[in-house]
Formats: C-alpha cells, structure tokens, sequence
C-alpha cells in the first residue's frame, strides 16, 4: 500500500476510531487499527469485538493495500507532524508501515488484514432516519442517568423505543431516570431495544466533532441483536445489550401533592456551591421549602453552607434530601431556563419537568437524611 494524505485527515480520522480502542484486551491485535483503500479514499477500522468504527478520509491512492498499525503508535508519530504538511504512508512486504512527513521518517511494525478481526457491515433489517442533532440532543439529555456498575448490566445501557408516535430514549441507575423523546421521526413497526452507553458516547462525540448541519440525517440500522449508527461515510456498529429493560413509567410519580417552579442556572449554581461542603460522594444536600423560596444547606466537620433560591410555590413547608450530583446532572444536560419539581414527601421520587420542553423527564430519588 503507498498512500499519501495531509496530517489533520489523518489526524480527525485518528480520533474518530479511537474510541474503540480498549485498554482492557488480552489481544494485542486489537490495539491495532485497520487501514486499507477502498474506492479511491482510505478506510480505516478499529474493533474490541463489541463495538466497531468504520471511516473514510480523502487520500491519494499510489498503490492499493491494506495492513493493521498500532493505533497509539500512529497516532503519537502524526501528532509530533508539522501541522499542514503532507504525510506519506507506504508499507513493504514485512508489514512494515514507513510514515514520511518533509525530512521525517519513521516506521512502525504492521500485521496482515487478515489477522483483524472481520467486522460486520451495518444490518439493514430495520432503517430509520433520524437528523443527527436530535440523535445528539436525546443522547445528551439522558444518557449521564445510565448506570456505570457491570452488575446491572442492562442498566448500563438506554432503552430505546420506536413507535408510531415518535421515538423515546431512557436511562436509569435504579437511583435517577432520565426520558427523552422526539416525535417528529415515526417508526412503522414498533419495537425497543438496549443500546449500550459506550456506543452512545461515540456517536455524540462523533456528531460534536462533525457539527452536522440542522436537518442532515443519520441513518439507525437495527437488527434483532445488533445496531448501527451512520453519518458521512462514518458507521458505528455494536452489539445489542440482551435483557428486559425497567418499565420506568412505575416509577414516574403521577400524584402531584406539591409542586414548585425554579430557576434551572440558580438552582444548579446553589446546589454546585453547597457541594463543596458534603464530604463525601454519599454526603447530601437539603432542600426546605417555605413560602418564595427554597432553603438550600449542606454542612460537615469542616464546612458548613446556607443559601436560598426564590421559587414559585405556596404551601407548607418540607424539607427534602438529594445527592447534589444527581441535581447537577440533570440542570447541566436541560436546556430550558426554569423546571416544576412535583413531589408528594420527603421520601418518595421526585418528578421534574424542563419548561418548554414537553417531551423531557426526570425522576429522582430523595435520600434519607
């Protein structure tokens, strides 16, 4: 193979595979990435088996090829390239990969294709068409709810509804939940699935770094066990996370005893401030409601914190007890200004509502304090 190719296409398509990369692996081949041409442009591939990212970048085609190059090696070698500068890539018989930048010359050693694992093409059994933005927008809003613990491991992916109606992404720890819904985007037949969180990740990310234009489209492929994502040449592919996903609708409070309006930026810089004084990840912050404000207070050995925030609410007062980075999370991924918090006791979950946006949820649970 002998191609050559400017640094910064080397470099986007470096950092679009290498979120498949995995520091985990017992084999070694899979911290290699793929590089073959194909159709004029060069393709590159990275798997852990359970995940796998397939893109294309602009090249000039010498001699068609393919070899597998370690991919933090690569990449450390183009980022000490001057920027703006043309790279060459030629490999020999051995599997050598000789990069050439002006005088600089290094070489890396390579492995066959046919030693990579074979990654599937995206399944086409079920196609959506969803724009990227609000691919991204229902990601972003629900994804951080989704639980990081293996034992649970459903839980560490989001549930993904296509129905008639629209489309509805979920996330819950067991702890908090988070809902998200687009209804603009209609599936003839509907079905769910579990997507795992990490594949999620990338795609976001993915988006982020090609800043789609409103409207342009990402295309969803399911398949009865797995999914694929693909924008631009660009195709995630990952297995489906095999499991019954909570019915959260049980657990969205539907009695509505107390309720009060907020400002979502005061609230969440209160509850930032009171923060700093819970020792602990297991520390809490208390609410107290009274009539035109929330009493926000955190206190330990060291520190103690009291501020208030106004609010929109008449009725007695109660106190209540939250982990603050469950409050924090769920302002930092709203984008409305003000949220209605609907609750019925201190110890039951707590429902809250984006204004303006009717198709975002969270629940909470309070802590006993």
């Amino acid at each position: 193979m002998k191609i050559n190719s400017n640094k910064e296409n080397l470099l986007k398509g470096i950092q679009v595979i290498q979120s498949a990369l995995s520091g985990r692996t017992t084999l070694p081949i899979l911290h290699n990435f793929l590089a073959e041409t194909d159709n004029g442009k060069l393709k590159l591939v990275k798997t852990d088996l359970e995940m796998a990212t397939t893109h294309f970048i602009n090249a000039d085609i010498a001699e068609p090829g393919s070899v597998t190059i370690p991919l933090k090696e690569f990449s450390d070698i183009l980022q000490s390239m001057p920027s703006g500068q043309e790279i060459s890539i030629n490999t020999d018989a051995s599997n050598k990969v000789h990069i050439k930048c002006k005088s600089s010359k290094f070489w890396v050693m390579g492995t066959p294709k046919d030693e990579y694992p074979l990654v599937p093409d995206m399944d086409k059994s079920e196609m959506i068409q969803i724009p990227a933005q609000v691919i991204q927008k229902l990601i972003q809003k629900t994804i951080f709810a989704a639980s990081t613990q293996e034992t649970r491991y459903v839980l560490n992916g989001l549930s993904w509804g296509f129905f008639k109606k629209g489309i509805e992404v979920v996330a819950t720890d067991g702890r908090r939940l988070a809902v998200a819904s687009y209804d603009t985007v209609k599936s003839v037949r509907e079905f769910k699935i579990v997507v795992p969180s990490k594949i999620l990740h990338e795609v976001t990310r993915f988006i982020g770094i090609e800043k789609p234009e409103a409207g342009e489209i990402m295309t969803v492929g399911v398949s009865s066990n797995q999914v694929g994502f693909r924008m631009s040449g660009t195709t995630f592919i990952s297995k489906l996370i095999d499991g019954n996903f909570p019915n959260y609708e049980q657990v969205v409070p539907t009695k509505k005893d107390v309720s009060f309006t907020v400002s979502c930026k005061e609230l969440l810089d209160t509850t930032k401030r009171a923060a700093l004084c819970v020792s602990d990840r297991g520390g809490v912050v208390k609410y107290t409601l009274k009539n035109g404000v929330i009493m926000v207070s955190a206190s330990s050995q060291k520190m103690e914190m009291n501020d208030e925030v106004p609010v929109d609410y008449k009725g007695h007062d109660m106190q209540i007890s939250f982990n603050p980075a469950y409050i924090v999370d769920i302002f930092k991924n709203m984008a409305a200004e003000k949220a209605v918090f609907s609750l019925t006791n201190p110890l039951n979950p707590v429902l809250v509502e984006p204004v303006g946006d009717a198709g975002s949820k969270y629940v909470v649970m309070p802590v006993k304090s």
